[in-house]
């Protein structure tokens, strides 16, 4: 095929327009198909496949942020690169080194599946590994197609496959476990059919990356690859590298569901707790990882769209441009996250009535609720350091957030069992949050949230909470009971109005100008909140 020509910056913002709309598209279905499950298979259903999904979750996150992220950026800046790399060199080396690791992957963990079900204490567990195995198998080509059409901002194929992907994993998820439950087959051949959704998800995204191939006429690239022995080894070490620091932020979640898969439920059982009990607490506990992964879509999203805008300012070496940027950044963060975060807090016994049929476990999903702020404020703080060039920092960090919570879960599960797990959670992201705000300080040098915004947000939060505590009161005393009705009513009409005090109180003080809530999705709807005396914002 032809170079591709040189794309406008309108058509570079279509593209990225695209690929952020498909990325909100896939963590909401990423998250929200959970609840349904857990209401299909129960909590020991859940448990089992929380168990397993991190190690697919790691095959998916490498297939859509890490490596066709770099394999894009190198396509896309081969003429402006000393190297000078030929398209065909990118993807030839691509396709081996990622298939190579692919191989690897799919090895340790198809083999090792028995190892690392003992290592969980549930030996049940490995034939479901053995089948997210298969994932890493998927991951090497998907990964190269979508860097190449990413690479030429041609973004509705990663954008259509990834959804497609999601979309067609979800059902088979659904209908699979669906079917299996009403069979009255056991929870781990339930558990099977879930973890095939993986397979039939990652297969379809990757058929329609091929389609696109084929209507493109790709192909004929494709007919005429060799490289360079040099080249091969400069384009290696950029893919390997970099792949790891582009997708750290995407798999921050994911490493800490890991840390919990790996140890949880046997220090669960160290507690006294029998096998089916251990089990079922470890499903509830898990209860918290959509309402975290919800929680924090707004402002991951925002926190992915921030990195081109930053860079812009960077390249123009516009310094108090790029500070009012990053200080946006930080300020829409911290109020999303404190916001949802006490919002979930002051609701959260309904909600999970509402959401998983029972109450139970509430204490703790309460606890790890606050996890929600920390994580808002992570994806931004990381979002800003890779766009002012420090890639690795990130990783670094995000290695001792996992030691953390490794760490802090043997101290604090022996003595509060899932609720030491859920505070584990929050003080390890709390650690990775003060980490990130250091670094980002000692670099810029000045205040990056300023104490007029924190009282507005704290005024707000404190508003919100009270509201809505105030409404749960008289709830309970106009309707008694404990029905999964009455608690979907006091939730809904609780967020709503929880949501509505925070905006208006927000907007009103001040929180954000006209021209700032442009720059925020959906943002220009809240213009006419802000009222016409905006001396708190020259003070």
């Amino acid at each position: 095929m032809a170079e591709k020509p040189y794309k406008t910056s309108n058509e570079l913002f279509r593209g990225a327009l695209i690929l952020s709309i498909a990325g909100i598209i896939v963590k909401v279905l990423s998250a929200a198909y959970r609840i349904p499950y857990q209401n299909i298979a129960g909590d020991i259903g859940f448990y089992i496949y929380q168990q397993v999904y991190p190690f697919y979750g790691v095959a998916f996150t490498l297939s859509t942020l890490g490596f066709p992220v770099v394999i894009s950026k190198l396509i896309a800046e081969r003429e402006s690169s000393k190297n000078n790399f030929a398209v065909k060199d990118i993807l030839v080396t691509s396709f081996v080194v990622l298939s190579s690791i692919g191989i690897m992957m799919f090895a340790a963990l198809f083999l090792g599946a028995d190892w690392i079900a003992g290592w969980m204490k549930d030996p049940n567990l490995a034939s479901l590994l053995r089948i997210t195995a298969y994932s890493y198998l998927l991951m090497p080509i998907s990964s190269v197609l979508r860097g190449y059409f990413q690479g030429i901002n041609d973004m509705i194929p990663t954008a259509s496959s990834q959804v497609a992907e999601q979309c067609i994993r979800v059902l088979t998820i659904l209908v699979l476990s669906t079917i299996f439950v009403y069979q009255g087959y056991s929870h781990y051949v339930v558990g099977k059919g879930a973890v095939f959704g993986s397979i039939t998800g990652g297969i379809t995204g990757l058929v329609l990356l091929i389609v696109f191939v084929i209507l493109k006429e790709e192909w004929k690239l494709f007919l005429r690859m060799n490289i360079k022995p040099v080249n091969f080894i400069k384009i290696s070490k950029v893919l390997v590298f970099q792949g790891l620091a582009f997708c750290i932020t995407g798999l921050i979640l994911i490493l800490f569901q890991f840390v919990d898969s790996l140890h949880l439920y046997s220090l669960l059982r160290d507690t006294g707790m029998g096998e089916k009990e251990a089990k079922e607490w470890k499903g509830v506990y898990d209860r918290g990882q959509p309402l975290l992964q919800l929680g924090t879509v707004v402002a991951n999203s925002f926190a992915l769209a921030l990195v081109p805008v930053i860079s812009g300012f960077v390249k123009k070496k516009s310094e108090q441009e790029l500070l009012n940027k990053i200080k946006l950044a930080l300020r829409v963060s911290t109020t999303i996250g404190l916001a949802a975060a006490i919002g979930l807090l002051v609701t959260i016994k309904p909600v999970n009535q509402m959401l998983f049929t029972d109450a139970k476990g509430t204490i703790t999903l309460a606890i790890f609720s606050l996890s929600i702020l920390f994580t808002s404020i992570i994806m931004a703080e990381a979002a800003v350091l890779q766009s002012l060039g420090y890639s690795f920092v990130p990783v670094i960090i995000t290695i001792i957030g996992v030691g953390s919570k490794w760490a802090l879960n043997l101290v604090l599960v022996p003595h509060y069992k899932t609720a030491g797990a859920a505070s584990a959670t929050v003080l390890a992201f709390m650690i990775m949050t003060a980490l990130f705000y250091t670094v980002l300080r000692v670099h810029i040098k000045k205040t990056l949230i300023e104490r007029k915004y924190l009282l507005i947000i704290l005024k707000s939060t404190v508003y919100m909470g009270t509201a809505v505590l105030i409404f749960n009161a008289l709830f309970q005393l106009m309707f008694s009971g404990e029905s999964r009705m009455l608690a979907t009513i006091q939730a809904l009409i609780g967020v709503g109005i929880g949501a509505a005090v925070f905006v208006m109180t927000a907007i009103r003080a001040g929180l954000f100008g006209e021209e700032e809530l442009s720059l925020i999705p959906a943002g220009s709807k809240l213009k006419r909140f802000i009222i016409t005396n905006r001396s708190i914002r020259d003070e």
